[in-house]
């Protein structure tokens, strides 16, 4: 997910200035588009504006009609940790579906909008290893660099060996190592600016095809058997704080199955907020600001949110 910077007030005016230069540019653009089903979590309200490049060059398009326009705009990918308000996003969402991914030696270059289960797939065939904890992360290559996003002790940091970027404020290129992506738990510096991640080079090791196989495999059973893949969710709620787990402490609170509204915490996994159909998302945020309150009390640590409040929020989160 990744913010505009420099917007025009007058919402209207930006908008209208967006549609000309979507249409200059020959980019389709859907009008208060419902953006629920392209969340993991089903819930919130619609875009003013949706547009879907589905290649690199159509991506860079739209991103240079939304600056052109002045106009806010988001750009998210499969939506696998937000949580949009239930009066949508205002300005325009830019829902990245590039998703080309090649292979040159044991180097893998890959669109910000493809899946990280295709990733880890394409180099398993490949019998490339390095990426097999990818196979638990539902977001896409942007997401994961721009969370820095892991699983069963591996990163995305980890992996990284450059990111291709683009720079809202002069609409150039470039190119950014791993070292100044400021990597940490969950973090990067693109949760702080809003350059776009539009392609990342990640660096792998040969190893047996069955092999790599094999820990996908494991992988992928131990997040089935753990989390609640069956149900409404956007993954985990919060960040795990340092030697600890935020999953244990929400259950050592005894608020497994805790309900508000529409929104529930899981009974499989006390991490994971999950949701009824037709569900709401200021339900979402209720609930998750009573967990993270009750351990406050209960413990005295403050959980750091993982998931993302994106929209039109009132007030904001």
């Amino acid at each position: 997910m990744t913010l505009s910077a420099t917007i025009d007030p007058d919402l209207t005016s930006a908008l209208a200035r967006f549609d000309r230069a979507a249409a200059d540019r020959g980019i389709e653009v859907r009008r208060d588009a419902p953006l629920a089903p392209m969340t993991t979590l089903r819930v919130g309200g619609p875009a003013d504006r949706l547009a879907e490049p589905r290649s690199r060059d159509e991506l860079l398009a739209v991103l240079a009609a939304a600056r052109e326009a002045a106009a806010p705009w988001l750009v998210i990918g499969n939506g696998s940790n937000l949580v949009v308000a239930d009066a949508g996003v205002r300005g325009v969402v830019i829902r990245n579906r590039a998703r080309a991914v090649s292979l040159d030696g044991t180097s893998l270059t890959a669109d910000a909008g493809a899946p990280m289960a295709l990733l880890v797939k394409r180099a398993a065939a490949a019998g490339l290893a390095g990426l097999e904890w990818g196979i638990a992360v539902p977001g896409t290559v942007g997401g994961a660099v721009w969370a820095n996003a892991g699983a069963h002790g591996g990163e995305m940091g980890d992996r990284l060996a450059s990111v291709e970027t683009w720079d809202p404020r002069s609409g150039d290129l470039g190119r950014l190592p791993s070292a100044e992506c400021e990597f940490s738990y969950r973090e990067s510096r693109f949760k702080h600016e809003a350059t776009v991640v539009i392609s990342a080079d990640i660096g792998l090791e040969p190893d047996h095809a069955a092999a790599v196989a094999a820990r996908v495999t494991a992988f992928q059973a131990k997040r089935q058997e753990t989390q609640p893949l069956a149900e409404q969710n956007a993954g985990s709620v919060f960040r795990n704080p340092q030697g600890d787990h935020a999953g244990r402490l929400i259950d050592a609170a005894g608020l497994k199955g805790l309900r508000v509204g529409t929104a529930a915490v899981s009974t499989r996994h006390a991490n994971f907020i999950v949701t009824d159909r037709g569900g709401r998302a200021a339900d979402v945020r209720r609930l998750a600001d009573q967990v993270r309150n009750t351990v406050r009390e209960t413990v005295g640590i403050l959980l750091e949110y993982e998931i993302e409040f994106v929209g039109a929020w009132e007030p904001e989160p």
